[in-house]
Formats: C-alpha cells, sequence, structure tokens
C-alpha cells in the first residue's frame, strides 16, 4: 500500500473545468448512494408527473436491474436528451418559483446522476403521441409503451467500481427499497404503488384513506393505539397520529415525519416531539408517530441537501413550540373527552381525537403563558397540602355523559354520594366502578367493557403531578434573586446565542448578563429552581444555550421544574398497601376520568389496563 508523505507536494497544475461526465459522477456521489437512491428518485419523478400507479421492479435488490413504471404524463420526444441533462428541469424557471417549490423533485440532478453511473434506458410516451420513445446512451428510438414514462437502470456502480463495493448484500438493498417506498407511499395514499423483487411480490398499497395507509405500513400496535393531532394557523397546519405512551418501542423506526409532502429526518421536529413525550414516555423507548407539517413554502427551505432530506425553517422557534404542543394537547385528553365507544374493540386503552386551539403566528410560548390550554385555573398550590390525601379532591368534577358528578371529597365524608348511585350507572363511567383490591396496591373495577384494574399510587401520582403543573402555570413565574451571583465562562457561541437571544431567557425566569468578552453572569432563575442552583446553574445555562442555539428554544427549564413537582407528587400520592373504601376508590377513578395524561404515571408506567369480557373468556376457555 502506497503512503502518501505530507512533505512531498506533487507538482502544480493548472486550473481547468471538469468533464461533464465527471462532474455528473460527483454529484451522483451526493444524490446516489444505494439502489434505494435511485427508487427514491424516480419514484419521486413519477409523482411529480401526475401518475397514479407506479410499479418498482427489482432484480438482486436492484443492483442489477432496477425499474420504475409510472402512467403519468410522460415526457415528449424532443425533452428525453435534455431530461438526461444535469440542472433541466420542468419544475422550476427562476430563484422566486424555488422560494416556492413544492414538487418533489427541483434540481434538475437525478436522472443525469443515475445515469454517470449506470446503464440507464429512459421510454416514455405523452398523450398527444402515437407512439413511445426511448433514449439510451444519448440514442432516440421508437418503443413501444403505453402513456407514462418507464426508467430502467442495469448494473449500478459498473461505471464506477469502488462505489460498487459499498454496496450490501441483496436482500439488505432490497429492505432499503422497501423502506424507501413505504416512506413515500404513506404520503401519497391516492396513489397504488406495488414492488416487486426477482419477481415476487413485496409491497402492494392500492389508492386508500390516509389512516389506513399509515397504519397498513407502520407497525400492528400503532393501529391499536393511536391519537390523532390537528393543528392550525394561517400558514401552517400539523396533522397526522401519535401512538400512545404504552405503545413505546426501543427502536425510532416508526417515526415518519413529512413537509409539504416530503419525508424528512429534521432533528428539530424529531425535538418538538420527544418534548411533547417528556413526562409520559417510560425510560428510554421511542415514540410511534406519523406527522405530517404543511407550511408556506417560504417559510421553508429544502435546499438545503442534495438529496433533501434536511431541511431549515424560517422560524424555527415557532415552528418547534407548534408542533410540540399540538403532539401535547394530542396526548392529554382525559378518558371524560373519550368518544364514546373508544373501549368497544377489546383494546387496552381508549382512542381520541383532538383539534388544538390554533397558536396565534408570530408568537411562541413562554414559560408564563405556555400552557393556557391545558387545564382551568387553579388556586395557587401549597406544599403542606401534598400530605392532605383528600384535599387533592376539592376540585368539583366536571359533568360526565349529561350527569353531574358529586363532590368527591363530601361524598367520602359523608359516605352517602356514591352508595346513592344506581350500579349500572356507575358502569357507563369510563372506568366504572369500584369492587374492591387487590394487595393494597390495585384497584378492581367493572365498567361496561369489562374488568379494570388501576394501579392506585401511580394514578394518584398523575392525579397530583397534573394539578401542581395547572397551579403553577396559572400564575406569574416567580423568580427568585440570587444572594450571590454566579459567574461562570462561556465560550463565543454561548455568549452570541446569550446576545440574540436574551427576551427569551427572561420569558424563562432567567437573568443573564455579560460579566467580561469570555464570562456570563446569573442573577435570578425561577423560585422552583433555586434550591440547588450554586451546583446545578453552570450547567443549566450551558444546556439551555445549547438548545436554543441547535432548536430555537429550549423546555430546559419546564423539564427541570416538572422533575421537582414529580418527586413531589410521588411524595403525595397514597402509598402501596392503603386499604380505600369503595367510596374512596370510586372518588379516586372519577378524579383519573378528569385528568390529562391519566394513562400512564409521571415515569411513564401504565396507570390502568382494561381487559374485555372476551380476553377473561379466553383466560377460563369459555366458549371452547
Amino acid at each position: 500500500m502506497q503512503v502518501l508523505n505530507n512533505t512531498e507536494h506533487s507538482p502544480k497544475r493548472a486550473i481547468k473545468e471538469l468533464s461533464d461526465q465527471l462532474v455528473s459522477q460527483i454529484a451522483a456521489g451526493e444524490v446516489i448512494e444505494r439502489p434505494a437512491s435511485v427508487l427514491k428518485e424516480l419514484v419521486e419523478n413519477a409523482i411529480d408527473a401526475d401518475a397514479t400507479r407506479i410499479e418498482v421492479r427489482l432484480e438482486s435488490g436492484g443492483i442489477k436491474r432496477l425499474t420504475v413504471t409510472d402512467n403519468g404524463r410522460g415526457i415528449a420526444k424532443e425533452e428525453l436528451p435534455l431530461a438526461l441533462k444535469r440542472h433541466a428541469t420542468s419544475k422550476i424557471r427562476d430563484l422566486n418559483e424555488l422560494e416556492h417549490v413544492l414538487s418533489l423533485g427541483f434540481r434538475g440532478e437525478a436522472l443525469a446522476s443515475i445515469a454517470s453511473v449506470s446503464a440507464l434506458t429512459l421510454t416514455s410516451r405523452t398523450q398527444d403521441q402515437s407512439c413511445a420513445y426511448s433514449i439510451h446512451e444519448g440514442e432516440v428510438d421508437v418503443a413501444a409503451g403505453t402513456q407514462g414514462t418507464k426508467v430502467e437502470v442495469e448494473d449500478l456502480f459498473f461505471k464506477t467500481p469502488a462505489r460498487r463495493k459499498f454496496l450490501k448484500s441483496e436482500a439488505t438493498e432490497a429492505a432499503h427499497c422497501k423502506v424507501a417506498l413505504e416512506r413515500i407511499a404513506i404520503a401519497h395514499p391516492t396513489i397504488e404503488f406495488r414492488l416487486v423483487n426477482n419477481g415476487k411480490p413485496v409491497l402492494v398499497l392500492p389508492i386508500e384513506e390516509s389512516r389506513s395507509r399509515v397504519n397498513r405500513i407502520l407497525p400492528d400496535e400503532f393501529a391499536r393505539a393511536q391519537r390523532e393531532v390537528y393543528a392550525e394557523t394561517a400558514s401552517a397546519r400539523v396533522y397526522g397520529w401519535v401512538g400512545l405512551p404504552t405503545a413505546g418501542r426501543a427502536r425510532t423506526d416508526a417515526q415518519y415525519c413529512y413537509v409539504n409532502g416530503r419525508f424528512v429526518r429534521d432533528k428539530l421536529l424529531a425535538h418538538a416531539v420527544k418534548g411533547a413525550y417528556a413526562d409520559v414516555l417510560h425510560n428510554q423507548l421511542q415514540p410511534m408517530y406519523c406527522l405530517f407539517v404543511d407550511i408556506d413554502p417560504v417559510k421553508v427551505d429544502v435546499n438545503v441537501h442534495p438529496t433533501k432530506s434536511e431541511l431549515r425553517f424560517r422560524d424555527s422557534q415557532w415552528v418547534h413550540q407548534f408542533v410540540m404542543h399540538a403532539v401535547q394537547n394530542a396526548l392529554a385528553p382525559a378518558l371524560s373527552a373519550m368518544e364514546s365507544d373508544a373501549g368497544a374493540s377489546d383494546q387496552s386503552q381508549p382512542h381520541t381525537q383532538t383539534v388544538q386551539k390554533p397558536i396565534s403566528e408570530g408568537t411562541v410560548p413562554t414559560h408564563a403563558h405556555a400552557f393556557e390550554l391545558r387545564s382551568q385555573a387553579a388556586p395557587a398550590y401549597e406544599p403542606s397540602q401534598l400530605n392532605r390525601y383528600l384535599d387533592f379532591y376539592q376540585t368539583k368534577a366536571e359533568p360526565s355523559r349529561g350527569r353531574v358528578i358529586p363532590d368527591t371529597v363530601q361524598a367520602i365524608r359523608s359516605g352517602t354520594a356514591f352508595t346513592q348511585a344506581h350500579d349500572q350507572e356507575q358502569l357507563t363511567y369510563p372506568l366504572g366502578r369500584a369492587l374492591g383490591q387487590v394487595g393494597g396496591v390495585f384497584i378492581v373495577a367493572e365498567n361496561d367493557h369489562g374488568m379494570v384494574l388501576v394501579d392506585m399510587h401511580a394514578a394518584h401520582e398523575r392525579i397530583v403531578y397534573e394539578k401542581l403543573k395547572a397551579q403553577m402555570d396559572a400564575q406569574t413565574l416567580a423568580v427568585q434573586q440570587l444572594l450571590i451571583p454566579l459567574v461562570f465562562q462561556a465560550d463565543a457561541e454561548e455568549m452570541a446565542t446569550f446576545e440574540d437571544n436574551q427576551s427569551l431567557l427572561l420569558n424563562l425566569g432567567i437573568e443573564l448578563e455579560i460579566a467580561s468578552p469570555t464570562h456570563l453572569r446569573l442573577r435570578a432563575v425561577p423560585a422552583v429552581l433555586a434550591a440547588d442552583i450554586e451546583k446545578t446553574g453552570e450547567a443549566l445555562i450551558t444546556e439551555l444555550l445549547a438548545d436554543i442555539k441547535k432548536f430555537g428554544s429550549s423546555n430546559l427549564v419546564e423539564e427541570k421544574r416538572n422533575e421537582i413537582l414529580a418527586t413531589m407528587a410521588c411524595h403525595g400520592a397514597v402509598r402501596a398497601h392503603r386499604y380505600l373504601s369503595i367510596d374512596e376508590m370510586n372518588a379516586l377513578l372519577r378524579q383519573m376520568e378528569q385528568t390529562e395524561r391519566i394513562d400512564q404515571c409521571n415515569h411513564g408506567r401504565p396507570t390502568w389496563v382494561q381487559m374485555s369480557m372476551s380476553d377473561l373468556d379466553k383466560l377460563f376457555m369459555r366458549g371452547k
């Protein structure tokens, strides 16, 4: 192996233009990585041509041959040579059209890049032509074919053998092609897709509704445990479906995000969704979701990377908060807000459809008013209340299904309210009527669908936690001045981020100032974080500035606050092995039905489980 000697310099060369072939091969290195990349580019072209049926055929996982056939508009005979030239496209004409682009392709690089590293044959026919025409190696000939376009790619990377060595096995490449087609198909349910590998159908997707297409491609548990997301403003909307926290996975393979119909891997959007699951997802589990963001093309730049899988938002802070709050509100509804037939399909947890109130454009929720959609205002909390179990039931429950639930505190103390209700009536509540306890840990209840098991500590922990959050959010953010300000070193990027985002930091209750060209001084923090600020202050500010620089905003202060409230709620919740009366159990069930995010405790563990009558029958082999 030849070892390069850095001390030796090659002879000076004159500057010359690269050949068109070499330029195309260099460009192909950015656009075409494997057969899946070829599939993506060709299928997106077919979609831009208004195709309603697209078929992909692979041989040897697409390495030997990959063919994409569509029934779109086709390409005119005289335009075929142009179609294979770099930067030749029908999608855009000038900078203004680039800024408003909504088509999946627009660079005019894909076909030229593919042709430079493979043997490519392009056959097409328009509605006005009497026959089809094909082009191969620059030669245009008459060909057989119906309206639409067929692109056949053979021997990928045979012109660049070094690149071909990096391809994986045929089975692996075929799997990547399937994933690439699924990602595109999710966003286009009105198009029929078909994938065939070595003569065997691998994927067949008929024209169908969007939700059906999503449920067909994502894991089965996603269809059984999902909630609908919808939020809209004048220039943006987000919609789709998110999986319940109980359906979390160890991997991120069931996370799909689209911006203006294009699948993207965007860190800002992923961070926004992660923030929405902050206190409902257990440990390191990953949520499942399929979200679509439609936004004014002027407000997003897709011309960042040749693959168009990365983008940049003009107002990233607003987009981050908009998406996060939409998902939060989809996960938040209490059981009493669920659809009446939610549990009728033998599912472990009910589903719901929610609509978020629009967030006004140009305004980004801050700590002081970010969560006004969450709960009604509550009285100021007193830490002493945490040790008094019944005091957390002082709020009168909302009407449910036309009946007014009595004051639960008074019901418990008098011992009359719940006993006055008919047993059959109590069954119609989402969580039904309490029957008893198991081991002083679990409440056993009966509802219309069967048996309900409740972890009473976990459930009460969530009730207390949500109550504390609502009480804190209803108050003006309390800021505590530090007796001795903290001074710590900051690099140039941190100093610049601070100078550009001083108002945002103040809204978060963080008062910073420049102490020197290389140091920042922390003067005030939210009162709830002040106790341990001497030890954690520098790390807090460093992480906060890093988040703001990367995502345009940060939820770090809220997360730290919620960690403290979660600890308080855990200590204040009813303990295991405490035996409750039937009235106390029913009071807990009714309060659960009125509490947001009650399906999980503060740590992401489930709080209740529904067992249907059919599930119970199976346990005892009834009917067999």
